[in-house]
């Protein structure tokens, strides 16, 4: 490619040869290829112009080539910064952090990355372990089955007196699964079916303003190819799994008092020296291992409710079983339940 001197040499040489041409065209000598070159000379003048004037313009056709270039650019990596931010958002809850204690807490979670939140009602104080992955949004796995009923007797496709769903024939891996359910026995042995059978009677937009108003999580229930709460769409963090807890036991939804209740009789698990322990479990599996693991609930004693969640995550043998594990013994070595320290 020529360089511009190069290209400014090549204007002036072809305009002294059509001024030659000019001169010569009044000799008699006769050329085959000048006849186009022959004109008057306005037109001359005119082509002089031309060739004077193509240098400017190239560099302003090339200057604005940039500018557009330039400003297409700055339009991409504008949009770069706003596609992450709303990424994270959806990934990460905001938590102000006030009235907390970060504690450190590691020695029980040995082996696996994991948090663990407690809100004290009567203190009106959180202890929070691992303050970043508080925050982090993961599949609730079976623990969303709390809501999932509360919102299947608010919407009538359960009853407080008539929540039996009858065993739609299929073999499952678990005995306990293979039989007649009711939420009680569905929530005690997490029976999937029975949950999204229960929400099959239901409307998918009412279903998705619940989950709204009750603010859980990402509220995403698009789901697939798994139902949305098992490692699929619906995400939360366990901060948000500890007021979700917090406003289901106060009844900050406004739903019906015996739906309340009921759901809070089905998770009921134990007492342990005048203390009432609620809860459940859940666990994510990814290509046959388990690789998270909850555990939520809440303890009633002496008068004051303590809430909790536990999440722990690792490549394997991260299961409900170890986080609900995990989760007592800090409880009791707080003296919150159990045998004390």
């Amino acid at each position: 490619m020529l360089g511009c001197a190069a290209i400014d040499r090549c204007h002036v040489e072809y305009g002294n040869t059509i001024i030659n041409f000019a001169e010569r065209a009044s000799r008699p000598v006769h050329f085959a290829l000048t006849s186009q070159l022959i004109s008057p000379t306005s037109q001359i003048k005119k082509r002089i112009e031309t060739i004077a004037s193509f240098r400017a313009e190239s560099n302003r056709l090339k200057i604005k080539s940039m500018a557009v270039v330039l400003l297409a650019g700055l339009l991409v990596l504008c949009q770069i910064p706003v596609v992450s931010a709303m990424a994270r958002d959806d990934q990460r809850y905001s938590f102000t952090g006030e009235r907390t204690v970060y504690e450190n807490l590691s020695p029980y979670f040995s082996g696996y990355e994991g948090a663990f939140v407690l809100y004290d009602m009567q203190a009106d104080q959180y202890h929070i372990y691992n303050e970043g992955k508080s925050t982090w949004r993961v599949s609730p796995d079976s623990t969303y089955k709390i809501y999932s009923g509360l919102i299947g007797l608010e919407l009538g496709a359960i009853s407080d007196k008539h929540s039996t769903i009858e065993w739609n024939g299929v073999v499952y891996p678990y005995d306990e699964w293979n039989k007649d359910q009711n939420l009680f026995t569905a929530m005690k042995s997490s029976v999937n079916w029975y949950f999204q059978a229960m929400e099959s009677r239901m409307d998918r937009r009412d279903l998705q303003a619940f989950v709204k108003q009750i603010h859980y999580g990402n509220a995403n229930i698009s789901g697939g190819p798994e139902p949305y709460w098992m490692e699929s769409s619906l995400k939360i963090s366990p901060v948000e799994q500890v007021q979700l807890l917090k406003a289901l036991y106060t009844n900050q939804f406004g739903f019906e008092e015996k739906h309340i209740q009921t759901v809070k009789d089905a998770i009921k698990l134990e007492e342990m020296g005048g203390a009432l322990l609620y809860g459940k479990t859940g666990t994510g599996t990814v290509n046959h291992k388990n690789t998270n693991g909850w555990f939520v609930g809440y303890v009633e004693k002496n008068g004051n409710t303590y809430f909790f969640a536990t999440n722990i995550q690792n490549e394997d043998h991260a299961d409900g079983s170890t986080a609900a594990d995990i989760s007592l013994r800090i409880l009791r070595d707080k003296g919150i339940y159990g045998d004390g320290k």
